[in-house]
């Protein structure tokens, strides 16, 4: 066999047979360590939240990292150490993990370890238990750990959810400034005017209707990102509106009408408007939400610098 296109394991011996021998029994002793710090979660099986397929993959997935950490930190060849010593290394790096099952019930298993179903959960549970092993052993930085954490941080999640909160608020607040400032509120002028697509209104009037009428809000609260979309570049308004919204994507040459930016800040307010295990921010979104937000505000002030309408102006005498 031509062995020179992979990369050897640490489990890895001379000879197909023996690399069989050499996992087999490390898993067996990796598995029972797990197994006998909690038999009854164990035996639990799904309800245990231990001996499932989920965790069976994520504790594979911690063993090759665990392996990877004490050869780095001790300077050994894996492969050139008895399975038995390995695991009696490995062991010492596991016990944060093997404490915490020790001492776990139904409870703190479901909160500790119950994860989305899919392809994503094994990698979630893994992550999990890296995080027990990086308390007592902080330089365990396995691949992904640290994205991973950035995306449980309390503190990003909490300024995002602002973020995108104020620049909902303030795309709508612009938009129907401009449109009172060009048309007036005499009979929803700045409604009937400035929104010129037939559908918008009627969705908007619709969703209206859930609200009792003192709960009522203006008109305009009802519509959604994309219907804002659609106003901002409809040939009639896009001029007036193109200072500040037309925003090219990060690292892209510009195109005509730069608006894909609230598309993605449409998918990205369901995250606080509608949180669940599998809807999280992603480590990317969080510089996307900064970067979009610091730009929609600059454009902003700017427009307030210099306001390029007058009371008088209509948007019929804008230019297309």
């Amino acid at each position: 066999m031509d062995n020179s296109n992979y990369e050897l394991g640490p489990l890895c011996g001379p000879s197909d047979s023996e690399t069989l021998d050499r996992a087999r029994s490390a898993l067996n002793q990796y598995f029972k360590l797990i197994r006998n710090a909690n038999l009854t979660q164990w035996e639990k099986g799904r309800e245990g939240n231990l001996c499932t397929n989920v965790a069976v993959q994520a504790y594979i997935i911690l063993l090759g990292s665990l392996i990877k950490y004490w050869e780095v930190n001790t300077a050994t060849d894996p492969r050139e150490t008895a399975v038995e010593e390995m695991l009696l290394e490995i062991e010492e790096y596991m016990s944060p993990i093997l404490e915490f099952l020790e001492n776990a019930d139904d409870m703190a298993m479901k909160n500790g370890f119950q994860v989305p179903f899919g392809s994503g959960g094994p990698i979630e549970y893994y992550y999990r238990l890296c995080r027990l092993v990086k308390a007592k052993y902080p330089d365990f930085q396995p691949d992904g750990m640290q994205d991973w954490e950035a995306e449980q941080s309390e503190e990003k999640i909490q300024t995002a959810d602002r973020k995108i909160r104020e620049l909902l608020v303030e795309m709508q607040k612009f938009i129907f400034l401009i449109f009172r400032t060009i048309h007036g509120e005499a009979k929803d002028a700045y409604w009937d005017k400035g929104v010129p697509d037939k559908n918008i209104k009627a969705k908007a009037y619709e969703k209206s209707l859930d609200d009792d009428g003192e709960e009522r809000l203006p008109i305009e609260t009802y519509l959604d990102v994309i219907d804002l979309k659609k106003i901002v570049e409809h040939r009639q308004n896009w001029p007036l509106f193109k200072s500040v919204f037309n925003i090219p994507e990060p690292n892209e040459k510009g195109h005509a009408k730069n608006l894909k930016w609230m598309e993605r800040v449409n998918s990205l307010r369901r995250i606080p408007a509608h949180p669940s295990e599998k809807r999280i921010y992603k480590v990317e979104d969080f510089g996307y939400i900064d970067f979009i937000h610091e730009e929609f505000f600059r454009r902003l002030r700017e427009a307030e610098r210099n306001p390029i309408l007058e009371a008088s102006e209509t948007s019929e005498d804008a230019d297309v």
